[in-house]
C-alpha cells in the first residue's frame, strides 16, 4: 500500500465533494457572479460566460498540455479513468457527467492506492478542488466539534466543513491536530465507542 488510510480518505472526500464544487461553478458561470476583476473600455461585446469557469466545467482537448488557465475537471478525471482502465484491462465507460466520473473513480481508490502514480493522482484531484475554490470562492462554514476528541491524537480539534460528509482533525500549527479524516459513518462509530466506554 503506497498511501495511508488518511490519504485514501482525502481522495474519497475529494471525489465526494467534486460534483458539489462543479454545481457551484455552474451556478457562477455568468460574469459578475463573483467579485472578479472588471475590464472596461472595450468596444467588443462582453463574453456571456466566464471563460475560466467554462474551461473547468467542460472537456478541453489539450494534447500538448499547453492550456492556460485552470484545469478542466472532466478532462482530468477522464485521463485518470483511461489510465485505470488500461492498467486493469477494463473497457472505457461512457460516463455522462462529473458526478458519474467521480462515482466510478471512487470504486477504484483501493486499487489505485497501491500504484506508483498514486501521489500524482491525489495531487491532481486535490488541485481541481483548489482551482475551483480559487475561481469562485465561497466563505466556508466550519462547524467545530468540541465535545469529541480525535481517535488518533486525542485532541479536541475535530471539525466538519459545511456541505461535506467528512470530519477532519485540524492540523493547523496553532491547533496542533493530526489531520485525521473520517467519514460520517466512521465518526459515528467513534462516538459510539466513546459512549460505550463511559457507561462501563
Amino acid at each position: 500500500m503506497l498511501i495511508c488510510l488518511v490519504g485514501k480518505s482525502r481522495l474519497r472526500r475529494d471525489f465526494s465533494d467534486l460534483p458539489t464544487v462543479a454545481r457551484w461553478l455552474a451556478a457562477h458561470i455568468a460574469p459578475g457572479t463573483t467579485g472578479g476583476e472588471r475590464v472596461s473600455g472595450s468596444r467588443e461585446a462582453p463574453v456571456p460566460v466566464r471563460l475560466d469557469v467554462l474551461s473547468m466545467l467542460h472537456h478541453v482537448h489539450d494534447p500538448g498540455r499547453d492550456q492556460t488557465g485552470p484545469p478542466s475537471i472532466p478532462a482530468t478525471l477522464k485521463s485518470w479513468i483511461r489510465l485505470i482502465c488500461e492498467h486493469r484491462g477494463l473497457g472505457y465507460p461512457m460516463l455522462p457527467d462529473i458526478a458519474a466520473m467521480c462515482s466510478w473513480l471512487l470504486t477504484h481508490v483501493e486499487w489505485a492506492a497501491a500504484r506508483p502514480w498514486i501521489g500524482d493522482f491525489m495531487d491532481e484531484v486535490a488541485g481541481l478542488r483548489r482551482a475551483a475554490h480559487g475561481l469562485v470562492p465561497w466563505s466556508v462554514a466550519v462547524e467545530p466539534i468540541v465535545d469529541v476528541p480525535c481517535p488518533k491524537c486525542d485532541l479536541r480539534a475535530l471539525f466538519r466543513t459545511a456541505g461535506s460528509d467528512w470530519i477532519e482533525c485540524d492540523d493547523d500549527e496553532l491547533v496542533g491536530g493530526c489531520g485525521h479524516l473520517m467519514s460520517r459513518e466512521e465518526y459515528q462509530r467513534h462516538v459510539e465507542r466513546l459512549l460505550d466506554a463511559k457507561t462501563k
